[in-house]
């Protein structure tokens, strides 16, 4: 086997200033593969034109023959010529039985035919056909083992029978046939024996013929491109709009798509999902990055009063809260770790569309918005308030249960690593140092409804600016009920900005004397008020 790829690229700059194009296609893939003999069936309908629409076609016409040696020369000069009064063309796909119904014909360019036209849906599929006859009940047809190649898997295909007087009538040891997209179909005649060889039903040589095939999936887009070309006429008035029709369906759905991966990406992304390329980044210190936990006060009284059903009916609407602010206050889900969750703002997951990075001020009030976000949304869903519990469930199981639902919360910002853990069947990328376990240690030792934060923190609050250059926050707070209190102003400091936001009163930032838990330690702390007093919590903007 010439081990040898043709060029691909120089096809494709080539093709398209062929006046036998394909014909060049036909060359280019019998050396590809390495067959003895290629050719092609064109589909079509009792008026034997070309550029017919595929659902039109009835039957296939051989129409062009290519091979090796003396022998391939003769097929390509008189081959169409030959299959014609041998009555091996037309390849009918159907036929009228005995109660005048129209049945599907047997063979492999037939099934081709009548089941690939949906090319742009879901694109070239090749058939390969071995050499090996199963069974010889029906004198004309028999079944040979048939794998499918789409671009990407391997697959076998039953019950597709082979006219065998096609085979015989060119010697065939093996085939390969792909249909052409808006022509008909391509058929390769005994290939080098090496490439199809198989070894326990699998290729031997799967790596090889896998890149020979996808070379011949472009050549193939790229030549039926270029043979549109040719249409004249009617012809090519029909192939335009029948191609423009395609192409504006096409695009709808890929409008529709785009619509549904980005809402999808920003939603994985704010529950703790990854891209491919992130889970296998290379660790990393991230010196500014901020991060938070909350967890439920009171969780396992709650377990023990509630069904278990019950108790996860409301975990899980919290930890819905939690991961729909997240998104929406650009921070992201690093984990659910039972009724606790684990939050991160870093530059490594930084929305590349929002165009600017925040800065490590701005990162510590996002993150501290969203966690009040969070506590007013936790309070309005056991009011009965939330719209994502119309049916007032979790109101109702406060009521008759005498439960309360209330998270605790801790923030810190500061150095961390950033890195995938796990193991090589399910991986995490998570933040690990000892700012996150300060953030983990305020948590345990905070208040209900409250955010726990050191003296450092408090600092960057104090200091820290909403405007024109924070417009996450900007224009969150602007999608808000009676935001005129922001409209007016280009510079807010930032608990203005969070008591208008979150209607609170004057003093929110209550210190705490030293606080101690496990092997963490802190003489001052300071606790952030989330809910208003004597009131119930407004419905934040995004809900």
């Amino acid at each position: 086997m010439n081990q040898k790829l043709p060029d691909i690229q120089k096809f494709k700059d080539r093709i398209f200033h062929k006046k036998n194009v394909l014909g060049y296609l036909l060359s280019f893939s019998l050396k590809l593969l390495e067959a003895k003999q290629v050719g092609l069936v064109f589909g079509t309908d009792v008026t034997r034109s070309k550029f017919l629409p595929p659902d039109k076609w009835d039957r296939g016409m051989m129409d062009k023959f290519d091979g090796r040696g003396i022998s391939g020369l003769f097929l390509k000069l008189f081959g169409k010529y030959i299959v014609r009064i041998n009555k091996k063309s037309p390849i009918h796909l159907y036929q009228i039985n005995g109660f005048g119904d129209r049945v599907e014909t047997q063979g492999v360019i037939s099934y081709v035919l009548r089941n690939h036209h949906d090319f742009y849906h879901k694109g070239i599929k090749i058939l390969i056909i071995d050499n090996q006859v199963s069974d010889t009940e029906d004198p004309d047809f028999s079944h040979f083992f048939v794998t499918s190649y789409d671009g990407l898997v391997f697959d076998s295909l039953p019950n597709i029978k082979v006219n065998t007087d096609i085979a015989r009538q060119f010697n065939s040891k093996d085939f390969i046939a792909a249909y052409i997209p808006d022509y008909g179909a391509i058929v390769f005649n005994t290939l080098d024996p090496e490439l199809v060889s198989k070894t326990n039903g699998m290729f031997s040589r799967e790596i090889e013929l896998r890149k020979r095939l996808d070379i011949l999936i472009v050549a193939i887009k790229s030549a039926s491109l270029a043979y549109l070309g040719f249409a004249k006429g009617k012809w090519a008035a029909k192939v335009i709009r029948r191609k423009e029709r395609e192409l504006r369906k096409t695009a709808e759905r890929l409008k529709e798509k785009q619509v549904q991966l980005t809402a999808q990406k920003k939603y994985l992304q704010a529950v703790g999902g990854v891209t491919a390329e992130q889970l296998d980044m290379v660790p990393l210190s991230i010196p500014d990055g901020v991060y938070a936990f909350i967890d439920m006060a009171g969780s396992s009284l709650i377990r023990e009063t509630l069904l278990p059903r019950d108790f996860f009916l409301i975990l899980n609407f919290c930890h819905e809260i939690s991961a729909e602010n997240a998104s929406r206050f650009a921070c992201r889900v690093d984990n659910f770790i039972g009724d606790s969750v684990f939050f991160q703002n870093v530059s490594v997951f930084d929305d590349p569309m929002q165009g600017k990075t925040p800065g490590p001020q701005e990162r510590v009030m996002l993150m501290t918005c969203m966690l009040a976000s969070v506590f007013n949304e936790i309070s309005l869903l056991q009011q009965g308030r939330h719209p994502m519990d119309r049916e007032r469930r979790v109101a109702t199981l406060v009521k008759t249960q005498g439960i309360h639902i209330q998270f605790r919360s801790g923030l810190t910002q500061g150095a961390a690593l950033i890195g995938p853990v796990g193991s090589s069947k399910r991986k995490i990328i998570t933040a690990v140092g000892k700012t996150v376990d300060t953030a983990s240690r305020l948590e345990s030792c905070g208040e209900k409804d409250q955010i726990h934060i050191t003296k450092d923190t408090l600092e960057i609050l104090d200091t820290a600016m909403v405007s024109k250059d924070t417009p996450i926050l900007r224009s969150i707070a602007l999608g808000a009920k009676n935001s005129d209190w922001l409209r007016a102003r280009q510079y807010l400091p930032f608990f203005d900005f969070y008591k208008n936001l979150f209607y609170l009163e004057k003093d929110v930032v209550q210190k705490r004397g030293p606080v101690s838990y496990k092997e963490f330690s802190n003489q001052d702390t300071y606790l952030i008020q989330c809910l208003p007093k004597g009131s119930c919590p407004i419905v934040c903007s995004g809900i």
